[in-house]
Parts: C-alpha cells; structure tokens; sequence
C-alpha cells in the first residue's frame, strides 16, 4: 500500500467491517454510548518525526470531536520512541502536545511512552475524547441540500511546508517572506473550535474535516457517509492566492492538499449558515448542493468532470 492514509475501500473491508461500530465515512469518531449522552473518541498520529506533525494529531483529533458536534474533555498521547532516543527529545515531544493542547483549550489527561524496536524516528499516537448529548449530525440529507465550506483550503499542508526551513527557504526563491508572512501563522487557524460551534448551534446535517486527501477527499467521504452525490463549483471552494501560488509553485493539486482546519458543512440553509458565519468574522461560501443520485460532479465553468477517489 501507498503511505498516507489507507483508502476507504480497504479501511471497510478490513477494519471498520469487522469492528461493527466506530467511525464511517463523514463521521469523524467513534461513538461509545452512555446512557446520559455520547462519549465520542477520535485517534491521529504524528509520525513525520518533526515537532509540527505532533501538534497536529492533537488538532486534526481535535477537530474530529468538534466536527462530530461534541466538547473536547482530554488528550490522551502515547510517545514511541527509537531505541537512541534521548531523554530530551521526550521533553521535547511532550512540550509540543501541551502547546497544541493549550491551543486547544483543552489539557493531556495521560498516555503511555514506550521505547521501540525497529523506529527510524519518534512517532506520537493522540486520542481526542469528547462528550455530546447526542451523536450529532448522522448523514441523514436530502437532494438539494447546500455544500458550505468553511475556513481555508490547504492551511493543514501549508503549515507543514512553511514549518520546513528546507521548504520555506525554497520557496523564497520565487516569493519574497513578506508575501508569505500572512500564511507563516496559519497554523494558529487550525483548530476549529469556534467554527463548528457556530455550525452546531445553526443546526447543519453533516460536518466534516478536510484533513487527508483535502477538500476532494471530504466530499468523497461526505459522499460516501450520506449515501448522496453532489454538484460542486470549483471555482467557489475557497482559497487563498498565497496557498495557489505555493501549490503550483510545488507541483502540488491544491484540491488534494492536507486542509484540516477547513471542514464542509451540509444544510438545507447554505445562505443562512454562511451569513452566520461571517457575522463572526469566519469565511464560508456554498461551493455545492447534493444530488439524488450517486454522481460527483465538479463544474468549472462549462466544463464537467467526475472526481475520483485517490
């Protein structure tokens, strides 16, 4: 299998269709049940061996819980580290989960560290646990229902490239650090507390993080969850020019770019939830609407494509 994330088709046969009961497509964590409310989880991992890939299991787990309509109540983090691994660099990596933390409003309850066989670098596996008086937003819609996006396109793998001095160095080169600097920060956009907040309390059917696989890979998890096609403008999904311009600059397909931060929205109310949004100073568009059949549709123009998974 390619690294990244496992496609979905795999994920079903080998996992989540033998388990029974977690996440699916479009529902970002597992609901654990309680008689008074839901008890929600959602794991990441950090395993890119920097400091930044850290942080961001701890937001990308995060985000699944806010997304799923629930409060973040703990981080639970599980270090593994190389067998050369230095006292220092647990220091470190334990820093870095706090401060992603505390950027979360929330606080590390526990975890487990483990020295291992076999590691090239320290990895990090982050499990986000969260309450809800229900398991909000099942993939319950209907044709005609409007797509919002919400926050950024590509912040999530921008993050990753800035945070790279190899990276941004190449990227000054072409750019000059003034034209980057109002992107430099964008991990602080990240967390999606406030956003899914305004979201749940305006009452939309289906959130969703655009994490791996980008805006492309939520609508084709929404897709799937909700049983729904859809009809999507790509010239309305949102980005920024500098996050354009890093992309071509690097090859990259800024649809597929890693985005969490940025999450779709399902609602009947597409006007209503974007106009909320903005009232509190968040960008969202309607860049879409489901369909009553499974077609995934991507308009440009007049021109029509189809997207497929990757």
């Amino acid at each position: 299998m390619q690294t990244g994330k496992v496609p979905g088709n795999i994920l079903y046969r080998s996992v989540t269709n033998l388990i029974g009961r977690g996440p699916v497509a479009a529902r970002d964590c597992a609901d654990l049940g309680k008689s008074d409310g839901r008890v929600i989880a959602s794991t990441q991992t950090g395993t890119m061996g920097n400091d930044i890939s850290l942080r961001m299991a701890v937001y990308k787990a995060a985000n699944n819980i806010w997304s799923a309509g629930g409060r973040l109540v703990g981080i639970q983090a599980a270090f593994l580290l190389r067998e050369d691994a230095e006292e220092q660099e647990l220091k470190a990596m334990t820093r870095n989960i706090l401060r992603a933390c505390g950027n979360c409003h929330t606080v590390l309850t526990g975890g487990h560290t483990e020295v291992c066989e076999g590691l090239s670098h320290n990895m990090v596996t982050v499990t986000a646990i969260g309450e809800a008086d229900e398991y909000a937003y099942p993939p319950k819609t209907a044709p005609g229902d409007a797509i919002v996006a919400v926050g950024t396109v590509g912040i999530e793998e921008t993050a990753y490239i800035l945070d790279d001095e190899q990276m941004y160095g190449k990227l000054l080169t072409r750019f000059s650090a003034r034209y980057l600097e109002p992107v430099k920060e964008c991990e602080a956009w990240i967390p999606i507390e406030d956003e899914a907040a305004v979201a749940g309390k305006f009452g939309v059917k289906v959130m969703h993080d655009a994490s791996d696989g980008g805006i492309f890979g939520a609508l084709w998890d929404m897709a799937l969850g909700t049983h729904r096609g859809f009809r999507v403008d790509l010239k309305a999904i949102p980005f920024r020019q500098e996050i354009v311009e890093i992309s071509t600059y690097l090859g990259l397909n800024p649809y597929r770019m890693k985005s969490s931060g940025c999450f779709i929205a399902v609602t009947p109310d597409g006007a209503g939830l974007v106009e909320a949004m903005r009232r509190e100073g968040m960008p969202a568009c309607i860049i879409g609407y489901t369909t009553d059949n499974n077609d995934k549709i991507l308009c440009n123009d007049e021109e029509i494509s189809y997207l497929e998974r990757k």
